[in-house]
């Protein structure tokens, strides 16, 4: 009988997998691209801030489609002075000061508002969450990870449509060593890059479950 419940659990399963169709796991990356130099941090000997701080480029991979990179223009200028960026804030500080937040356009997926000169007049929100945990090193913020979210119009672009949380995992805010001083002066901001992918379902899990009670309704019919 074990043998029997056993094969028509893995039966159940197979079925399962089969009838779900797979969802590709993109991989989102917010870069300075080629705004250059440009926003500040500043470290209190607790807490990391960072303000206007310029993205200037998007890079999407796995995802269904619209796989490639994106300017990013926005509001910030950097010191290339050439173009606007998109903004990059964030504070690592406890309840209501926690959050990151990238805003901007992205004229390749239609993003925001320009005007007929191709420039970003009306930025939108791409991304926003919180720091559930981080790490300050003597040139910047290294390492962050925290839950966050995406522009609807972002995920409709790329293909995405399962409704998942998303994580940044990846990020690195590279300054002058000096600005790592407690209470010291801001410090320019040289280089950023924030990588985040959507969390997964535990979708293995699901699927034992409903494999296991299919077997088990098999096995009940059957006695």
């Amino acid at each position: 009988m074990l043998r029997r419940l056993t094969m028509l659990g893995g039966a159940a399963i197979a079925a399962v997998l089969l009838a779900v169709p797979a969802q590709a796991a993109p991989v989102i990356d917010f870069q300075t691209g080629t705004a250059g130099v440009g926003g500040t941090i500043s470290w209190d000997g607790t807490n990391l801030i960072g303000n206007n701080i310029p993205i200037g480029q998007m890079n999407v991979s796995d995802a269904d489609q619209n796989n490639g990179g994106f300017v990013v223009s926005g509001l910030v200028s950097a010191q290339n002075g050439t173009n606007a960026y998109g903004d990059l804030d964030f504070n690592t500080g406890a309840n209501g000061d926690n959050f990151i937040t990238i805003t901007g356009c992205i004229a390749g997926m239609g993003i925001g508002t320009l005007n007929s000169a191709g420039q970003c007049v009306a930025p939108v929100v791409l991304m926003s969450g919180s720091f559930t945990d981080w790490q300050a090193g003597p040139r910047g913020l290294i390492a962050g990870v925290g839950p966050d979210t995406k522009n609807q119009l972002l995920l409709d672009a790329i293909g995405f449509d399962a409704d998942l949380p998303w994580e940044f995992f990846g990020f690195s805010v590279v300054t002058p060593q000096t600005a790592m001083i407690p209470g010291g002066p801001p410090g320019t901001v040289v280089s950023t890059d924030i990588v985040n992918a959507p969390i997964p379902e535990p979708a293995t899990m699901m699927l034992l479950g409903t494999g296991l009670l299919a077997a088990f309704r098999a096995r009940r019919r059957q006695a």
